[in-house]
């Protein structure tokens, strides 16, 4: 569920194969799930750890397969992070080159369902089971984080809050919105058509560009200087700030050809 992911173009079987999947990687480089409810499990054991996750917050652009369409998220999605650039830049973390999936025998539940030959069963999935939220995953881990003992009792308690003050003071969809009416939004490609807001057709100009442009600057910086304070003085380790505050504004606004100036 991201603006990176590709089409499933699943490797062709060998004559008389039966349809299995033959764990070949191809779905792994392409992105790792997103997690159900269902999953909470993963995390209680540590089989999967927060600085693996990120959480794609309600209005990012994302891939919409039922639709072949790039739209805004309706609601959040946690999902396993990718290691960024060029090639497989949403590429399972738990993915080994040559040897496959780290955790195959406790994956989570959409790889479990997908087969790239038969997509039904997790397309079943998707469209009734219950996507996990931040608060869900927190609340599942409120007596401990594994991967992290440092963190104390007092610090996982205000996590919570944390991510509600964030999401109070930096409201993703409001900034690509806002985006969006610039004229900025990701442009077309591997045969996806991009669902902009009705009315956004027409660029702002003039005054209103230009109060546009300085909202999306003091955006950007409000949501750097609160994940500073999260680190600094709430303690959090900032390799789990993108599973409890998302990816940053900035990085947001790049993917769509924004660049917010720097400063306060």
């Amino acid at each position: 569920m991201s603006m990176q992911h590709q089409p499933f173009s699943p490797p062709p079987a060998d004559p008389g194969e039966s349809a299995s999947c033959r764990r070949c990687g191809m779905c792994c480089l392409r992105g790792g799930p997103t997690l159900m409810v269902s999953d909470t499990a993963l995390l209680v054991s540590g089989t999967l750890t927060l600085d693996a996750l990120v959480c794609l917050r309600a209005g990012e652009w994302a891939r919409d397969d039922s639709r072949n369409a790039l739209r805004p998220l309706e609601g959040e999605r946690i999902k396993i992070a990718g290691p960024g650039g060029r090639v497989h830049p949403w590429r399972c973390l738990y993915y080994r080159e040559g040897v496959g999936c780290g955790i195959y025998k406790q994956r989570p539940a959409q790889c479990e369902a997908l087969f790239c030959m038969d997509t039904g069963p997790l397309e079943v999935l998707l469209a009734k089971g219950r996507h996990m939220g931040r608060f869900a995953a927190l609340n599942v881990l409120s007596g401990g984080v594994p991967g992290f003992s440092n963190l104390n009792a007092s610090v996982i308690a205000i996590l919570p809050d944390l991510v509600s003050a964030h999401e109070e003071q930096v409201s993703v969809r409001e900034t690509l919105e806002l985006a969006d009416r610039l004229g900025f939004y990701p442009a077309q490609g591997h045969g996806l058509a991009v669902e902009r807001t009705a009315g956004h057709e027409t660029p702002l100009e003039g005054s209103e560009r230009e109060q546009a442009v300085a909202e999306l600057g003091e955006a950007a910086r409000t949501d750097a200087a609160f994940r500073e304070l999260c680190v600094e003085r709430g303690g959090i380790p900032a390799t789990i700030l993108p599973f409890l505050l998302g990816r940053s504004i900035r990085d947001l606004l790049a993917e769509v050809g924004l660049k917010p100036a720097q400063g306060r």
